[in-house]
């Protein structure tokens, strides 16, 4: 499986001690990295199809400052889709009203139907892709039926529906763990039985991460199996609850026989 690591900020912080320590995880989850964050309103994107702790070019940009009240990066241990550029995470979208969001994924859809027809569109061949076009093609509906950009409350109902209806499967619910980073919102979501996500809040800052880092105590666990927003570091709306679980170990034997593309 892949793993995730954020921060939602209210003043920029310099994110590079816990990148660092996050990307030493690459040792096993070697099939790319990414990083995403936001700096005089535009948002910048490094991403690569190898291992973290093998990159030149990671190393190099981890030597400059990288403070941002928005930081989403991922290392890829591939389930689904080759190992290239297009397929690593974060993905970066833009909406009809111009915002633009960066997703990432940790899971994989068993469950593929609401997301198969984004193979035609997709620069990539990994479901984690799909999911993040699937989401912003409903955020774009909604835009159109309200003939303008939308609410903070708007987004985030549209985004709890769909990520409700994403995590149901039929003989198995898909593994849903995501980090979707609007420009001034980060939305997390989690589903798993077992904590697959967890948050460290620091001042007017919150770090969360698939596993807590090894750089201070406070982690605690993510409220599962429904979508949470985060603004300035601080926990601003939960949805309610769904029950559509992931038992780790039977979506681990279900994915047993998956291998990356190479």
């Amino acid at each position: 499986m892949c793993e995730l690591f954020a921060i939602s900020a209210r003043r920029p912080v310099r994110a590079n001690d816990n990148l660092c320590v996050f990307y030493q995880d690459s040792v096993w989850h070697p099939h790319g990295w990414g990083l995403s964050w936001r700096e005089d309103g535009r948002v910048l994107l490094h991403k690569e199809p190898v291992r973290a702790i093998d990159s030149s070019y990671l190393s190099e940009l981890l030597e400059q400052p990288i403070c941002s009240t928005n930081v989403v990066a991922h290392i890829r241990n591939a389930t689904k889709g080759r190992l290239t550029y297009q397929n690593s995470h974060p993905f970066l979208l833009e909406d009809h009203s111009g915002r633009s969001w960066a997703i990432a994924h940790n899971g994989t859809m068993l469950d593929a139907h609401l997301v198969e027809r984004y193979k035609a569109c997709a620069e990539g061949d990994t479901d984690s892709e799909q999911v993040a076009l699937y989401l912003v093609d409903r955020i774009d509906d909604a835009i159109a039926r309200k003939g303008e950009s939308l609410s903070f409350d708007e987004r985030f109902e549209v985004l709890a529906r769909e990520v409700e209806a994403l995590s149901r499967g039929n003989a198995i619910n898909n593994k849903l763990n995501l980090l979707i980073d609007d420009g001034t919102y980060i939305y997390l979501h989690t589903n798993t039985v077992n904590p697959t996500l967890y948050v460290r809040t620091s001042g007017d800052a919150a770090f969360f991460c698939t596993r807590p880092l090894p750089d201070g105590d406070g982690w605690q666990e993510m409220p599962t199996n429904c979508l949470v927003a985060y603004r300035d570091g601080q926990l601003v709306r939960m949805a309610a609850r769904h029950e559509h679980s992931i038992d780790e170990e039977a979506y681990m034997q279900s994915i047993a026989g998956m291998s990356p593309v190479s």
